[in-house]
């Protein structure tokens, strides 16, 4: 406080001594005159004549450097020009790079996108063609379903084939047997799944651009999303073929049982199979049916096809089969083979089996075909003769009544006539015969075959 106030004191006495009061003498004519400035006078007119010089001072040296000054003026601005052009030399660069990713970017995923929308429209129709395969054994399940004694018309899932393949060898696949739990092994044979990634496999591009912070990370996250699409599709296709591959063994176990006909051969039979034709065109440079740059999902989807037709004409084949048995409850008194003749007691062939039965009990076709033969024939008495196509006959004998005439055509588990003992019979049952190609065969094997495609509830 002391210091500031000498310091002050200092100044008022500098200005006490610098503007001190003055008198300015002027003389005219021998008169003396004079004028008085006092210490605020001479304070203003020191500052405007500073504030003069000042001015002067600055336009002196505009005056000597406006060349130099203005030169430097100009090359600031060319410098900020420059680095301004350079910067949206920069952008444009960028936006033109970005741009050409985000085209490359769209193509590849137009390309991508319809590389799967195909995949789809074929694997639609390979499914559809799955289910479309299996329906004839389906129909024929639920119509068997209903003939069982106290059984009501069964679902889809009721009936079903009751087979699983546990190992191929040079006599065919082996099959094992079981009446227990029917819907489970369905499940087992028949259900697929497709393993989904976690979150949803729906392609939402907005909710993935929101997101993304730069744009590689929107294409990353679409690539992903293709990805896991196009490993959805192969998984299924791959499920498919394996599904196909074992419902085709089974079939072809099925028909290996019956002992009369090789599979490979029942399919040639088929009008299906061979119902093909067209002139010959063969394709520039030897190209594959399936080949491209998509040759191995083709071949794959292909090799599929083919073996679903397979299926299917396996199934049609093997519902024209006699594997059903003609009774719903009987008991076997003979088999084929050689026997004992019941009513002289030599040995004699026996060309069928025989079930006994009350009389009036049904009998129902084992297969969908036309009657060849109703009315009375010797000792067979009253009999029925059925043709199925494919070179399978099968003959019914001592019926008590017959529903059926020569020439109609009959479905499966179509009722055609009742127990009797007409003709050489001791008593009412059944004799039931099936031919293959001309030659009688055995029954039992037929029965036996069709005891693992068709299961009885109740």
């Amino acid at each position: 406080m002391h210091q500031r106030r000498s310091w002050a004191d200092r100044f008022r006495s500098f200005v006490r001594h610098m503007y001190v009061e003055r008198q300015i003498y002027i003389r005219s004519h021998g008169h003396v005159q004079f004028i008085s400035l006092s210490p605020l006078t001479q304070a203003v007119f020191a500052f405007i004549a500073f504030a003069c010089l000042t001015w002067v001072a600055y336009s002196s040296v505009n005056v000597v450097f406006k060349e130099q000054i203005i030169a430097a003026k100009d090359r600031r601005y060319v410098k900020m020009q420059s680095s301004y052009e350079e910067r949206v030399a920069r952008l444009q660069s960028a936006y033109d790079e970005l741009n050409g990713q985000l085209i490359i970017t769209e193509e590849r995923f137009l390309a991508t996108t319809k590389q799967l929308e195909e995949k789809h429209e074929h694997l639609a129709m390979l499914m559809s063609q799955r289910q479309s395969a299996g329906s004839t054994l389906d129909t024929m399940r639920r119509n068997y379903a209903q003939t069982v004694s106290g059984q009501t018309v069964a679902s889809a899932n009721g009936n079903t084939v009751l087979m699983r393949v546990d190992g191929t060898g040079e006599g065919g696949a082996e099959l094992v047997h079981t009446t227990a739990r029917p819907q489970q092994q369905t499940a087992n044979l028949e259900r697929f799944i497709i393993e989904a990634p976690q979150d949803s496999a729906v392609i939402d591009i907005g909710e993935l651009a929101g997101r993304a912070e730069r744009p590689n990370e929107v294409v990353a996250q679409i690539d992903a999303r293709l990805a896991q699409l196009d490993h959805a599709q192969q998984g299924l296709i791959n499920s498919v073929e394996e599904l196909t591959d074992r419902r085709l063994r089974e079939l072809k176990s099925i028909v290996s049982m019956t002992k009369v006909v090789n599979p490979d051969d029942l399919l040639k039979r088929s009008a299906t199979q061979s119902a093909q034709g067209g002139p010959f065109i063969e394709l520039a440079g030897g190209l594959d049916l399936a080949g491209g740059d998509e040759s191995a999902f083709a071949k794959q989807l292909f090799r599929v096809s083919q073996n679903l037709r397979k299926v299917a004409d396996l199934e049609e084949s093997i519902a024209r089969m006699p594997l059903a048995e003609p009774l719903i409850h009987y008991r076997k008194t003979s088999s084929y083979g050689s026997r004992r003749d019941p009513f002289n007691g030599r040995m004699a062939f026996h060309s069928g089996e025989d079930m006994a039965a009350p009389h009036g009990t049904k009998v129902y076709a084992p297969g969908a075909g036309i009657v060849t033969f109703a009315g009375w024939r010797g000792g067979y008495g009253r009999v029925i003769e059925i043709d199925h196509g494919n070179g399978f006959k099968t003959r019914y004998g001592h019926l008590g009544s017959m529903n059926v005439k020569a020439g109609q055509k009959i479905a499966f588990r179509d009722v055609i006539g009742k127990v009797g003992s007409s003709g050489r019979s001791s008593g009412p049952h059944l004799h039931y015969e099936v031919w293959f190609d001309g030659i009688v065969r055995n029954p039992s094997k037929f029965i036996e075959a069709g005891q693992y495609v068709f299961a009885k509830q109740g």
